[in-house]
């Protein structure tokens, strides 16, 4: 005997909508609000390294999820490998089908109906960017039946972003200022006498023009009165006497002389080379030929 199309049919639609609504309400209730950072490119897919060489994040979109992982990270978290000490911490985030259309898709357009893998995810309680690894598009077993070919929910495996030098420009100040804290920041001292303003996320160069230029940068901080210039994501060698200029701002500041590359970078408390080296140039006696043994 066959089940009963009143209790037990596996296509209704309005049944269907139903469970898709309560699931909503119980993320909405028990989930957290986090932003979504679609990836764009400048450049074509890498097919043989498997990435992204020229990516960058323009939006960062508000959208709640249910963090599965409360209580600790997930994966392999700590461990050393034959490259060092590797830390793979992940998590596992669920999101709403209907809202990811309604709230991604509506800005990105319609190819962005499905989370990506590569795209972001920043967690405002942790103040910490995950990336996603890993999409499960059928998140759910579809209790009243799969009428169409929309899931009810997706899962997210994410784990902790590592920086590359990746262009972060979302607009959200605590989102933005990632990239300058764990970017190598370059201080450039600069000439009184320039004109107009460095604006903050900029491309500065020096150079005729912005193709042929010979030195590029983006600028991270800009400080008029002391004209200090602080950039990242330094490609080429700035010259002192040279003029820098903004390719959005068209400010034209003379460069005062060369950087000093060794003392304009983040130093962390890992960070520890100068300390060791200073510390061995009292023990080891580097005139000699060979210093840990016999010539």
């Amino acid at each position: 005997m066959a089940t009963s199309v009143y209790f037990n049919n596996q296509r209704a639609t309005v049944e269907q909508n139903l469970l898709e609504d309560l699931i909503i309400e119980s993320i909405k209730n028990h989930g957290i609000d986090v932003y979504y950072l679609p990836r764009e490119s400048q450049s074509s897919f890498d097919e043989l390294f498997g990435d992204d060489p020229v990516k960058y994040f323009r939006k960062a979109i508000k959208l709640e999820m249910y963090l599965e992982s409360f209580q600790n990270y997930e994966g392999n978290q700590e461990f050393f490998s034959k490259f060092g000490l590797e830390i793979q911490d992940t998590a596992r985030l669920c999101v709403a089908r209907r809202r990811f259309e309604r709230q991604v898709a509506s800005v990105m357009g319609a190819d962005r109906r499905v989370p990506k893998d590569g795209d972001l995810i920043y967690l405002p309680i942790q103040f910490k960017l995950m990336e996603i690894k890993f999409v499960q598009e059928e998140k759910n077993f579809f209790q009243l039946g799969r009428d169409s070919i929309n899931p009810y929910m997706y899962g997210l495996t994410v784990e902790a972003f590592k920086y590359n030098g990746e262009l972060l420009q979302t607009g959200t100040e605590e989102i933005d200022r990632i990239a300058d804290l764990q970017s190598n920041i370059l201080e450039l001292n600069l000439n009184a006498g320039g004109t107009s303003t460095f604006q903050r996320f900029e491309i500065v160069y020096q150079g005729s023009n912005l193709a042929t230029a010979t030195a590029k940068a983006i600028v991270a901080g800009w400080n008029k009165p002391t004209q200090k210039l602080k950039v990242r994501n330094v490609k080429g060698a700035f010259v002192g006497g040279t003029l820098v200029k903004g390719s959005t701002s068209n400010a034209q500041w003379t460069l005062n002389g060369a950087p000093d590359l060794l003392n304009n970078v983040n130093v962390g408390n890992i960070e520890d080379n100068d300390i060791l080296e200073s510390e061995a140039d009292g023990i080891i006696d580097f005139t000699e030929i060979n210093p840990f043994g016999e010539p």
